[in-house]
């Protein structure tokens, strides 16, 4: 054997068969003798005479010795050397100028003493481990993950390289690698080994032979298993990698009489086959650990059911619903806190007895028929709780009740039932709200469906999402269209389309809504369609937010042609009024002109002939003057008359507007009496001159009205704008006609006269009684072309 390497120096003494020899600076042997001599295969001064250096020339170690110690280094190191481990110590010798002139060296045979230390440091490391694992069964709470690490590791480190521990579930036949542990890489975890050993590798299945046979340790043959890229050889191939030197061994776990695992390990450093005692100390270690490992499962489990149960308990106890179980024996052995103060009682002879008090016997006995036939029970039933809890429920409650064994997880053994009801009676509502609101929805929809207006719906963005068919026939789409590739500009004229994107859209996002007009477009050519819109944000009834926004346009086509050919017809009228105000006032001067040079001419003639009959008479006949007087008076104030005719007669002066000509009118009508006329006009409108003329001679005709017979003292005038067109109320504290001023007046000529004219201008003329007590009249007069 010739090896190329030193051996690591074990601390402490060497004991063993010696051998001593010596060498000058030449390296010729000048001294070997010692018991350890012929375990190497020698005798007794063999060596003495020869030159070492050749003597070691194939051994790169003897050389570098003798080298190191003619160079005069002391050292000492370890070696194996013909089967045997050397301990070797070399010292140079020196003259006494300090000059080397030799070497001694001594070669301890220490293989039975480094393999007794290694028996001991095994047996110790055993002894550790076992009160190692001895502590950890000690423990009041285990650690499962470390427990596993340990357990690998105490069972791998004091005879092999690699180890994997494989976990069996109970009743199970399926190995998971659950930890493993490598001299060399103690960081390598079970995840990184088992990714590149197939789809599914942190389970491998195992055949039920390894799980019955596995009853004591097992040599493996890892080469065998190649065929199995999935079973548990192949993983403790890959966790040994190229150093795999073909020795493995398989350690079973039971505890209780039950498989509960194993440990597979395997050398990588040697391919010794493991020995009997190796075995058996393997053995021993895994049965502690085995034990360990099936407490720490024990107390595992209960911690994980005692966390469950405690979920389970802040679970329930914090439920809006009624929850209880019952055992086998149907009592109840748990009720949350809101069961309790429903009043159901778990102190009922049973579950059965305790449900009747809270449905009703009837209800509760056709629910254990279920039960004892199918196993369970599920559906609504209206609950009767009892009076004391009645204060805290609902007047009418509604549960739904569920039903159901219980069973254990592993075993399926029956445990009890468990009692759920939640409350329903909010839902119930809800559920019937909802039928409602799908009925009023249903209604809406068939609303919309049927309508003619155009009714649609588009996101915030514009795209629009729904056209009713009757807006779909109003712009020209076919019925079957998909609008959803269109925005709200596709529906618009130019014009249409700047009105909403300067007004509409605007407006829809200040305020929520808009209404007013557009125009919509034909999509097959067709005229532009007028449309009276209104559009509206349509927003989510929880958060208020905006989702969409529908518009609801209805087509004024007929309108607006209704309305063109009215402004045509009202166009006309005002040509029409005019041209007879024009023909009046032409009538009134012509008659003014034939009263003045006729019949007035003639009265004056009369009059003054009268003033000459009445000298005569005064000579000739004065007991005729007091006829001639009455006479005279006759012709007189017939000539007056005639006069405030031809003052009537007369075009009105309405150059500074109609509120100033009513003025003078009022002082020239009131002056000499006591009645005060007063006239207000800051707000008289523009209008056409012939309505304006209209408007006072029928206000002047209510003044002289007032004059002759209400004897008033205050008569107020408005002039002022109403509903597009002029109003003028006149207003006395005279001797009105009452509450009927209408019926008492119906049949004055006057009245006649004044309402026949504000008809024929269109507009309307009113009688009534004045806040003053006396007679108020009410013109108003249509607007038009200026």
């Amino acid at each position: 054997m010739t090896p190329d390497m030193w051996l690591s120096t074990e601390e402490g003494p060497d004991v063993g068969p010696q051998v001593i020899f010596g060498l000058d600076r030449t390296g010729v042997c000048t001294l070997s003798i010692g018991s350890g001599l012929s375990a190497l295969g020698f005798s007794s001064g063999q060596l003495v005479g020869q030159d070492l250096f050749e003597v070691y020339r194939d051994d790169p170690l003897g050389t570098e010795a003798l080298t190191r110690a003619l160079a005069g280094e002391v050292f000492r190191g370890e070696r194996q050397y013909n089967g045997r481990r050397l301990a070797l110590y070399f010292e140079p010798v020196l003259d006494d100028d300090g000059s080397v002139t030799g070497a001694l060296g001594v070669a301890t045979d220490v293989t039975e003493q480094r393999r007794a230390e290694r028996t001991a440091r095994a047996a110790r490391l055993q002894a550790q481990q076992l009160a190692e694992l001895s502590a950890v069964l000690t423990l009041e709470v285990l650690d499962l993950p470390e427990l596993r690490k340990i357990v690998v590791m105490a069972v791998t480190e004091g005879t092999a390289d690699v180890g994997v521990l494989w976990t069996l579930a109970p009743g199970g036949n399926e190995l998971t690698p659950s930890a493993q542990w490598d001299r060399l890489e103690f960081d390598r975890e079970v995840p990184q080994l088992t990714e590149p050993l197939g789809p599914e590798p942190a389970a491998y299945r195992c055949p039920a032979s390894v799980v019955e046979q596995a009853s004591a340790p097992k040599s493996l043959v890892l080469a065998a298993a190649s065929t199995d890229p999935s079973g548990p050889e192949a993983l403790l191939r890959a966790l040994a990698g190229p150093r795999m030197a073909g020795s493995a061994l398989r350690i079973p776990l039971h505890s209780r009489g039950q498989l509960i695992g194993m440990v597979d390990i395997a050398r990588t450093r040697t391919n010794k086959p493991f020995s009997a005692h190796e075995i058996d100390v393997v053995a021993d270690i895994a049965e502690r650990c085995a034990l360990a490992l099936d407490n720490a499962q024990l107390l595992d489990d209960q911690r994980v059911a005692s966390e469950e149960l405690m979920k389970f308990r802040a679970l329930a106890d914090a439920s809006d619903n009624y929850i209880g179980i019952s055992d086998t024996n149907d009592r109840l052995v748990y009720l949350n806190p809101r069961a309790r103060q429903a009043g159901i009682r778990d102190d009922a002879p049973d579950a059965w007895e305790a449900l009747a008090s809270w449905v009703g016997p009837k209800e509760a006995e056709a629910v254990h028929s279920e039960v004892a036939a199918t196993g369970r029970w599920s559906g609504a039933l209206p609950a009767d709780p009892p009076d004391a809890a009645r204060g805290t429920l609902p007047d009418e409650l509604v549960t739904y009740l569920d039903v159901f064994g219980l069973q254990h997880p592993d075993t399926g053994v029956v445990l009890g039932r468990a009692w759920v009801a939640r409350d329903i009676t909010e839902l119930r509502a809800t559920a019937h709200a909802l039928r409602l609101a799908n009925a009023d929805l249903r209604r809406f929809e068939a609303l919309v469906e049927a309508s003619m207006d155009f009714i649609a719906i588009a996101e915030l963005d514009g795209r629009v999402r729904y056209v009713n068919p009757g807006g779909r026939a109003l712009v020209g789409l076919d019925a079957d269209a998909d609008v959803s590739a269109t925005t709200i500009a596709d529906y618009l004229t130019p014009e249409g389309l700047v009105a909403s994107i300067e007004i509409e859209q605007p407006a829809v996002i200040q305020h929520g809504h808009w209404n007013g007009k557009s125009t919509l477009r034909h999509h097959r050519g067709g005229e532009p369609i007028p449309v009276a819109v209104a559009s509206f944000l349509m927003r989510d009834t929880v958060t208020g937010d905006p989702f969409a926004l529908a518009t609801v346009q209805r087509d004024l086509t007929d309108l607006v042609a209704a309305e063109t050919a009215l402004a045509r017809l009202a166009q006309q009228r005002a040509v029409l009024l005019t041209r007879l105000v024009v023909a009046q006032d032409a009538e009134r001067v012509r008659i003014a002109n034939d009263v003045h040079d006729d019949t007035v001419q003639a009265l004056a003639a009369v009059d003054l002939r009268l003033g000459l009959l009445r000298r005569r008479l005064r000579e000739q006949a004065p007991d005729l003057l007091t006829e001639l007087d009455s006479l005279q008076e006759t012709v007189s104030g017939a000539t007056e008359r005639l006069r405030a005719l031809l003052f009537d007669l007369e075009p009105p002066d309405l150059a500074d507007g109609l509120s100033a000509a009513l003025a003078r009118a009022g002082d020239e009508l009131f002056e000499g009496t006591p009645t005060s006329c007063r006239v207000e006009g800051d707000d008289e409108p523009r209008m056409p001159e012939a309505s304006r003329a209209v408007a006072y001679r029928i206000a002047k005709e209510a003044l002289v009205n007032v004059l002759k017979h209400a004897k008033a003292r205050r008569v107020l005038v408005s002039v002022t704008g109403a509903d597009d067109g002029l109003q003028v109320e006149v207003h006395d504290d005279g001797v009105g006609a009452g509450d009927t001023v209408n019926d008492n007046l119906a049949g004055h000529r006057g009245v006649s006269g004044m309402r026949d004219r504000a008809t024929l201008a269109g507009g309307r003329c009113t009688f009534g009684v004045s806040p003053y007590g006396g007679t108020s009249m009410t013109l108003w007069l249509p607007g038009g072309p200026q």
